[in-house]
């Protein structure tokens, strides 16, 4: 693989990459799932073209882009984390409204019958 060949896939890498932090930045995190595609193909070619991603394999004129394309790969990994942070927090708190919701209904003890527990088998007023 030619140098100029190279620097083409670490300048669409990088395209790439900030690309995908703009769709995580305004939480379309579907959007990022179409850049996958593109970003393992860049790392494929670059892999092939270094031999492998260690810091000897790669060539010094390289190196340093390498390493902005590694620090946006990992800010890029905390945005969607946080995103699935968010979503599983949503997830939580839609599930937990049945838990702390109650149906109007009480034991012979008098305490409140939890939503989560209802059976449908309630007697009524006479």
């Amino acid at each position: 693989m030619s140098q100029a060949s190279i620097q083409s896939e670490i300048e669409g890498l990088k395209e790439t990459l900030t690309l995908e932090r703009e769709y995580l930045l305004a939480g379309r995190a579907r959007e990022t799932l179409a850049l996958t595609e593109a970003k393992l193909s860049a790392m494929n070619s670059l892999e092939t073209a270094f031999g492998s991603f260690d810091l000897g394999s790669v060539p010094h004129v390289y190196r340093a882009d390498m390493a902005e394309v590694v620090m946006m790969a990992k800010e890029n990994a905390v945005h969607f984390e946080a995103i699935q942070n968010g979503l599983r927090r949503a997830i939580e708190r839609v599930g937990s409204q049945h838990a702390n919701a109650y149906v109007g209904s009480y034991t012979q003890t008098g305490g409140k019958v939890a939503f989560t527990e209802v059976t449908g088998h309630f007697l009524k007023k006479a």
